[in-house]
């Protein structure tokens, strides 16, 4: 039996792997659930790190697992929550790295859902005509290639482009579609049924009421199946109301709207349809006030021509005076540097012929040694036959002179030859001397000339800092203090205030890139939005008006991130605009600060044409508002870790309100104790302020 045992072990061996792949592979199905699962729990959350931590696990478990479509699509929501939580340069640059990675491995899926991210960010910055085109590309793109891939976002974002334009045809045939797709969604399910309702207002008929109704039962019924919830939730709500006649729960839905413009043009109309002419016309009178701020930007551009005109010609002149000085002084110290180099390696040279010279020397001293030797030798042997030429003096005496007239030729002629070797040598190294004294001469003016560019550059970087207020009002109903520090000479961060009367402007930015062309770039602006803030016009207009200007002869392709804010001292009254800025922080009476919520505008500087935003806060009295450039919660110690929006919030929520200047001197500190001795990486700027009540 002894020799069937080599069998049986085979055999069970064959019949165990099978068992063990299946264990594995259920395994890493589990693991791939539970990361999918977690990224979509955090989607809408602000956990940056913990959502970039699952999403990049989830991507090297899918992949290693021959899950394409899920790997592409991890990566895709990586792009879009960067975009719109953190910063849309970033978010931007994954979504090219996804592009390129997936031209680089020929991936059809890859393809496709690089399509639809880009079309995802095109229709948050308002490119509306570039996201639609992408939208129905990445659609085709799909039918051609992939039948089975579920396509249903692309059909839903066509949809909201379509409802847009008021093209009720076009969107009930892009959420039939999204809803007929392979493996659908519940959110694309629930997301359909919202544009439905949406379309049944478009236009309103004599099937209006019935018409509407019965997509929203059905909306109702898969927002309570898939425990989903919409963007467009209050305003079906709304819709809903109105059609059947309850204007009061039409006003309460209408309250709950974020952006005022809609907000108060819904309450206008429930008020109206209510009878309460009063309130009514209130409302309205606001939603005409806020319309006019954003669209009468050209009236107010011919009324303050000249002014504008005037200070962009003078910001121009400045910057080219600066942009030609500064080149200048690059081409000064490139010079110096060439001049240095050679001057150091001339120095190395006439080093190596010291040596040389020194090496000479000892192998003539050798010489000389051997010469002595062989004179006592001479003498000894001289000795030696007086000795044993006794007997035969003639020829002893013979000998003698001529051993001597030899000895003595010798020892001449190798004396004449030393004599002239160490002649020779000697003005060699007085000539190398004299060399290495010019090289020395020539070194110290090269240090001086770099001192003197040095100083050059300090006076620049005060220049700069001089454009940037350090005086701030002593009043008591306002508190603002604010500081910027540049990582070079000079920088790109910026920030501003105006005061007129009771009425505060104030901005803070970040200009692409760092050194001169951002600090030029930066002058430019802060020229433009003092200008601009003279005019008294709303938050959004001054950023219109900044993106009209500095799109103009843009070659560089240079952009400013900037936060524009106007506060009334007197009402506490807050509007504000976000040009693809950070976040500001904001204090509240019941919880110690968070991040203030905002409309997604485009940085300023990348596209003419561009429309913004704005919004309002009915009073921010008492409550601190921190704003900073990124240059704060992106700052990283030796081991390149960063400060970080969390830690950055947890100090903040942790610190008693003394005064602004407090606040931003404390921050200050906290990041160059996180830093520990590494170098600055960015410029850094914060602001810090606080409107009380007066007494």
């Amino acid at each position: 039996m002894k020799k069937f045992k080599p069998i049986q072990l085979t055999l069970f061996f064959l019949l165990c792997m099978p068992i063990q792949m299946l264990a594995q592979e259920n395994a890493t199905t589990a693991t791939i659930e539970q990361l999918e699962k977690e990224m979509y729990r955090l989607y809408p959350t602000r956990n940056t790190d913990e959502f970039m931590d699952v999403t990049e696990r989830l991507k090297e478990t899918a992949l290693k697992a021959g899950e394409e479509a899920l790997f592409y699509r991890a990566w895709a929501n990586q792009a879009f929550f960067v975009f719109s939580k953190v910063s849309r340069q970033k978010g931007m640059e994954i979504a090219k790295a996804m592009n390129e990675h997936s031209k680089r491995h020929d991936s059809k899926l890859g393809i496709y859902y690089s399509s639809v991210t880009n079309a995802n960010q095109s229709s948050s910055l308002k490119m509306e005509e570039e996201a639609l085109r992408l939208y129905l590309n990445a659609i085709q793109y799909k039918q051609k290639y992939l039948p089975n891939v579920n396509a249903a976002a692309a059909y839903i974002g066509a949809a909201k482009i379509y409802c847009n334009r008021r093209q009720k045809e076009k969107v009930l045939e892009m959420a039939d579609k999204a809803m007929a797709e392979p493996n659908v969604l519940g959110s694309h399910i629930v997301d359909a049924w919202s544009y439905r309702c949406l379309a049944a207002m478009i236009p309103e008929g004599e099937n209006l009421k019935d018409e509407y109704n019965k997509a929203y039962e059905e909306w109702k019924k898969a927002k309570e199946k898939y425990k989903y919830n919409t963007s467009h939730s209050y305003l079906i709500e709304i819709y809903h109301a109105q059609v059947n006649g309850d204007y009061k729960e039409m006003l309460e839905w209408a309250k709950q709207v974020k952006n005022p413009q809609e907000r108060y043009q819904f309450m206008s109309h429930a008020y109206e349809w209510l009878g309460d002419w009063n309130n009514a016309l209130d409302y309205f009178k606001k939603y005409k006030l806020l319309s006019d701020s954003l669209n009468s930007a050209e009236i107010r551009k011919q009324t303050a021509e000249h002014t504008l005109q005037l200070d962009v010609i003078r910001a121009e002149n400045q910057a080219k005076e600066l942009l030609l000085h500064n080149q200048s002084l690059e081409l000064a110290h490139a010079q110096d540097e060439l001049e240095q180099r050679r001057l150091e390696e001339e120095a190395l040279n006439l080093t190596l012929k010291n040596r040389d010279i020194e090496l000479s020397n000892a192998s003539i001293k050798m010489k000389n040694d051997s010469l002595d030797r062989h004179a006592q030798q001479l003498k000894l042997s001289e000795y030696q036959s007086k000795l044993e030429l006794e007997e035969s003096k003639e020829r002893i005496d013979f000998i003698i002179l001529w051993t001597a007239i030899s000895a003595g030729l010798l020892i001449i002629t190798f004396l004449s030859i030393y004599l002239y070797r160490r002649n020779r040598h000697m003005k060699e190294l007085t000539t190398a001397y004299d060399k290495l004294e010019t090289a020395y001469e020539q070194l110290e003016q090269t240090t001086a000339a770099k001192e003197r560019i040095e100083s050059e550059l300090r006076i620049a970087r005060e220049i700069q800092m001089s454009m940037v207020p350090h005086e701030f009002p002593k009043r008591p109903d306002l508190d603002i203090y604010a500081s910027m520090t540049p990582a070079k000479e000079v920088g790109g961060d910026l920030y501003d205030y105006l005061l007129e009367d009771d009425i505060l402007y104030f901005c803070l930015g970040d200009v692409s890139g760092k050194g001169v062309p951002a600090s030029l770039f930066m002058a430019q602006t802060i020229r433009l939005f003092r200008a601009l803030a003279k005019q008294h016009l709303m938050p959004a207009s001054i950023a219109i008006r900044l993106n009209d200007e500095l799109t103009e002869k843009n070659d560089n392709g240079m952009f400013v991130t900037m936060f524009i804010g106007q506060l009334n001292l007197i009402t506490g009254q807050f509007h504000f605009c976000n040009a693809g800025h950070n976040p500001p922080i904001i204090g509240g009476d019941e919880q110690h600060g968070s991040f203030l919520e905002m409309e997604p505008n485009a940085p300023i500087g990348l596209w003419p044409g561009l429309e913004y935003i704005g919004e309002e806060i009915e009073s921010i009295k008492g409550r601190p508002l921190f704003i900073y450039s990124d240059g704060l919660n992106e700052a990283e110690n030796m081991k390149q870790e960063q400060f970080g929006d969390d830690h950055m919030l947890e100090i903040l929520r942790h610190t008693k309100f003394k005064d602004a200047r407090h606040v931003v001197e404390l921050m200050e500190a906290e990041v160059k104790n996180h830093r520990h001795g590494a170098e600055p990486n960015d410029d850094m700027t914060i602001m810090c302020l606080k409107a009380s009540h007066s007494n």
